[in-house]
């Protein structure tokens, strides 16, 4: 599954202070995890200069899916790729591996384009819409994805 999504987070090791009274990973954690890839966005051309020019993303809707247990001790892997943009959004998603290479969870996110000024939506430029059809096809050439998309745009 590693293959298909092209950016690869940092390595997240599972403290006691993440896990709940079941023993595993708390659903907080999941979030905290997919949300704390900064570099991600990045790679999308968003960085502290394009938000200075006034402009954001905030997320429309969050899927998370949680597939298997991760607990105290364990290694967590985020993974990241593009599926498909419209010149206000973008739509992404993840994969949490575990060390063999398990998914023990699945995130899907939609985000919109917006005039910071205003608080309002707007469409991107179109060098930026390049150049995410850019990655959204490097990513496609991947492969399919094992999972249904449960998020349209």
């Amino acid at each position: 599954m590693k293959d298909k999504f092209p950016y690869l987070g940092k390595d997240v090791l599972i403290t006691q202070d993440m896990c709940d009274l079941n023993e595993h990973m708390n659903v907080i954690y999941y979030a905290k995890i997919f949300e704390d890839e900064f570099p991600f966005y990045d790679s999308l051309g968003f960085t502290s200069d394009y938000f200075k020019q006034g402009y954001s993303f905030f997320t429309l809707e969050m899927n998370i899916r949680y597939l298997k247990e991760m607990r105290k001790g364990e290694k967590a892997s985020p993974c990241f790729r593009y599926f498909s943009v419209k010149p206000k959004l973008i739509h992404y998603g993840g994969v949490l591996l575990n060390e063999v290479g398990d998914v023990c969870s699945i995130t899907e996110n939609v985000l919109i384009h917006v005039d910071m000024n205003t608080r309002r939506s707007c469409e991107m430029n179109s060098s930026t819409i390049a150049h995410l059809n850019e990655m959204v096809a490097n990513h496609s050439a991947t492969g399919e994805v094992d999972f249904d998309l449960r998020l349209k745009i």
